[in-house]
């Protein structure tokens, strides 16, 4: 079925003001250690919300020093349809996993939640204007509250932002429903995806995602047993969850790489070779993977057909006052512009 309208939360109803709020606080590089970095710096609003890079690296303002994170970083599209968030799903808070990153190295507000949250309160108190906006917001005076529920409310904004990122009708969509054409390598693509290739036992539902962990072999154990990532084992401590981690989107696949947990296949054509060959290389491999499938060099290119047909118009929204830019509103703009 195509995607349903992105799901509500009871607790945090989307309202403009919480909206304006999230972008607001998505862009502003300031609410960082260094001044430079901003949630945009890795999950680039251009760029289907992510940097296109083997690591992230969000902060290169300290020159030739910088530093890179663990993670490839992943897409926030289609973010609100998700059960778990990050890749090893260490949270299933949407608003709990957009205030990580100012825990974390990207943004450096501190080196735990308290320190982080009493940081971030300091610089949003500082200014009346975000006195104002989460005023607005919440109906809550940020001044007089908690530093963790300021951290809350922050990301609670933040997640109505991310309702907005949402992808657009593909070409697969279209054909899916019978209102479209796809091109016939893609149909046999299609075929495969859900027959020989079994891809479909992991990319499934309107989202192309069970929503589920797996291990398809891209962190191989060491001599010693340990693995360079955990993955999905950081979080349960289960050692049976080792080398698992959280099953991707789909959409807009063609536009996202590199893929993997660690950006380990550069293009699609080294992901579906992996997939096809070298998932079962390591020993705690799933079980939905891990024998060769045997797809010819004609059978793999049909899949990169189809997979290339899941891409729909770029997803676009406006500065925190605007309404969400459509194809319309981008061909008025055009039509301004000086040739």
């Amino acid at each position: 079925p195509p995607l349903p309208p992105p799901p509500r939360d009871p607790a945090n109803p989307p309202t403009p003001a919480r909206r304006n709020l999230g972008a607001e606080l998505f862009f502003d590089p300031s609410l960082s250690t260094s001044g430079f970095t901003s949630c945009n710096n890795c999950h680039v609003y251009n760029t289907n919300w992510m940097d296109n890079l083997v690591k992230p690296r969000p902060d290169t303002s300290q020159g030739g020093d910088f530093f890179t994170l663990r993670f490839n970083t992943d897409s926030l599209l289609n973010i609100v349809y998700r059960q778990f968030f990050f890749r090893d799903g260490r949270t299933q808070d949407l608003g709990h996993a957009f205030t990580e990153p100012w825990i974390e190295d990207n943004q450096q507000l501190g080196k735990t939640r308290p320190a982080a949250a009493a940081k971030l309160a300091s610089l949003l108190r500082a200014k009346p204007g975000w006195v104002k906006r989460f005023r607005r917001a919440f109906d809550e005076d940020i001044t007089q509250i908690a530093d963790d529920a300021v951290f809350d409310l922050a990301g609670q904004a933040m997640a109505v932002f991310a309702r907005q990122l949402v992808t657009r009708p593909s070409p697969f969509d279209k054909w899916n429903a019978r209102h479209g054409k796809i091109p016939e390598g893609a149909e046999r693509g299609a075929a495969l995806f859900s027959g020989k290739g079994g891809c479909v036992a992991c990319h499934l539902g309107p989202n192309f995602s069970d929503q589920a962990f797996h291990n398809v072999s891209t962190s191989v154990p060491r001599g010693d047993g340990t693995r360079e990532d955990e993955g999905r084992a950081r979080v349960t401590g289960h050692a049976e969850d080792g080398g698992k981690f959280l099953t991707p989107t789909l959409r807009q696949i063609g536009m996202t790489s590199p893929y993997f947990h660690d950006g380990g296949a550069l293009t699609l054509a080294d992901a579906i070779n992996h997939l096809d060959a070298g998932a079962g290389a390591d020993p705690n491999h799933d079980a939905l993977v891990g024998t060769p499938l045997g797809l010819t060099a004609d059978e793999k290119y049909d899949l990169y057909l189809f997979l290339r047909t899941l891409r729909g118009p770029p997803t676009i929204v406006r500065g925190p006052t605007g309404k969400l830019c459509d194809d319309d509103a981008v061909a008025r703009l055009r039509a301004q512009l000086p040739r």
